[in-house]
């Protein structure tokens, strides 16, 4: 007697496959459905097909695919930021161990200067760390073959890049969030730190065969110096009064020493040495000089708060995108201002030009007014117009100059952090190429990648502050520039072009002797 097979809608019993089901109920047929999986069937409409583990779709499987993609990431990509951030951090801790060994400063402030620093540290190893994790997962997953195996099912690779596209964004959002809010504060506590040690300290900033300015007044030069004791040997220093038409004392010493008074007053004891000095520039003959066993000098580092008032002005690298644009109004205001002076100024010349040819139709020689008298008063009015035309240019100058500075840290705080999504785009194809090269390759690629993006970055930043180009563009086009160059390789990528060719030429193996194999 002949076996039923289930009824309509009815589920076929437990252990039976589910090739063995859609042969008893007819309602299957074998078709691709699990990103080109061959063995997945496909249900009609309106029927479904229960197994002992939960049924598998496209969306699910791609999902699977993200979710690598993801764990394939992370590892690399915490250690590359591990890696650049301490290559990156090698020079402060140089001064981190010389601010707690050599110069006796307490281990927790140098602790916190050490990690102050690195806040603009990590804003630049983010976008590098994307690229060394990026190109060490595909570069992974291409010499596992996963990604050819990916593509013979007929996953392409722009939909392998698309979630990586969605990593770099949201690293990109997190370091916007990062330059916005983190980084301005952590600059200027860095800052009013360091500040706070050298007033503590007087010969910090001091280092050995190198003029340093201690104040306004003095500038000091040593051959040697201790840092803890604050002795000083081979002693010149300069001492100005402030007036333009006389020369500075110079005064030279065998050794010296430096006490911190308080937090804006030090005391300069200087040992078996003399005073050179001339009161009247003009007049060498009064030159008189003078020796001495011991002389004290009282510095006052912070002349009338000024170091301190600049202190509170914040610099631009302090500055979040609020202050940043309200620098830029404040700047183009002045701008504005000093060019419609300019425009005063010269106005006014060419109506003294105008008055003074028109009064040389008139008959101004009868009344006995020296014509050569009217022109050298014209010519020295003119004079001081064009002076002041120029000096009014120059201050419009310097004003363009501080708002390019400001513009181009705004501009800073969102196309480095953009460099994590440009970077994702140029990893794929590079991670293809340099598949059988292995993580030695790819870090070094991607070294190389930063470098080039960084001389990009640093050039576009002269350039704008010096007003050759905007600052927009300059910060701007290393990220267009690279993220073209990603965009045209992953294509050559998908198209699977040779994107650098590693066979012998012709001609070198005709000229070597050998038989050059097929492509």
């Amino acid at each position: 007697m002949a076996r039923a097979g289930p009824g309509r809608g009815q589920v076929p019993p437990a252990g039976a496959g589910l090739d063995s089901g859609a042969r008893a109920s007819g309602k299957f047929r074998s078709r691709v459905r699990l990103s080109g999986d061959r063995t997945a069937p496909r249900l009609r409409p309106g029927h479904q097909a229960r197994t002992g583990n939960s049924r598998i779709t496209r969306h699910t499987s791609m999902k699977l695919i993200d979710r690598h993609l993801l764990g394939s990431f992370v590892p690399p990509f915490g250690f590359g930021l591990a890696v650049t951030t301490f290559l990156l951090m090698i020079n402060v801790l140089q001064n981190y161990i010389n601010l707690f060994l050599e110069k006796g400063i307490r281990i927790d402030v140098a602790t916190e200067v050490l990690v102050l620093s690195l806040g603009h540290t990590i804003a630049l190893t983010v976008p590098m760390a994307t690229l060394i994790g990026v190109l060490m997962a595909m570069g992974s997953l291409a010499a596992d073959q996963e990604i050819t195996a990916l593509k013979s099912t007929g996953v392409s690779l722009y939909r392998l890049t698309a979630p990586l596209l969605v990593i770099g964004a949201i690293l990109a959002g997190v370091m916007v969030t990062y330059n916005q809010f983190v980084l301005p504060e952590g600059n200027h506590r860095l800052s009013n730190r360091l500040y706070e040690i050298h007033q503590l300290r007087p010969t910090v900033h001091i280092k050995a065969n190198t003029f340093a300015d201690i104040s306004e007044r003095y500038t000091i030069f040593v051959r040697h110096k201790d840092d803890r004791s604050g002795a000083l040997e081979d002693v010149i220093l300069y001492q100005r009064d402030g007036r333009a038409d006389t020369s500075p004392d110079v005064i030279v010493a065998r050794s010296g020493e430096l006490k911190s008074l308080g937090p804006d007053r030090i005391r300069l004891d200087l040992f078996d040495g003399e005073m050179h000095r001339i009161p009247d520039s003009s007049d060498p003959m009064g030159y008189n000089h003078t020796r001495f066993t011991r002389q004290s000098f009282i510095v006052n580092i912070d002349e009338g708060g000024k170091r301190m008032r600049q202190r509170r002005r914040r610099s631009e690298r302090e500055m979040d995108l609020k202050m940043l644009s309200r620098s830029i109004a404040v700047q183009d205001s002045l701008v504005g201002i000093k060019q419609d002076e300019a425009l005063r100024s010269l106005q006014e010349v060419f109506d003294e030009a105008w008055l003074e040819r028109s009064a040389g139709s008139s008959p101004a020689l009868a009344t006995g007014r020296s014509a050569l008298d009217e022109y050298r008063r014209w010519l020295s009015l003119t004079e001081s117009r064009t002076r002041s035309l120029g000096l009014n240019h120059q201050v419009a100058r310097s004003h363009i100059v501080k708002s390019s500075k400001f513009e181009v840290e705004w501009h800073k705080k969102f196309s480095i952090p953009f460099a994590c999504v440009v970077f994702m785009l140029l990893g794929v194809p590079m991670a293809v190429v340099s598949a059988r090269g292995g993580k030695g390759v790819s870090i070094g690629m991607s070294i190389a990648a930063f470098f080039l993006y960084y001389i990009l970055v640093s050039t576009g930043e002269k350039l704008a502050d010096r007003g050759i180009a905007p600052p927009w563009l300059a910060m701007w086009l290393p990220n267009i520039l690279i993220g073209s160059t990603g965009a045209l390789l992953l294509r050559l990528s998908v198209k699977e072009t040779r994107l650098i060719d590693f066979r012998v030429p012709d001609w070198l193996a005709r000229m070597l002797g050998r038989k050059v194999r097929p492509a």
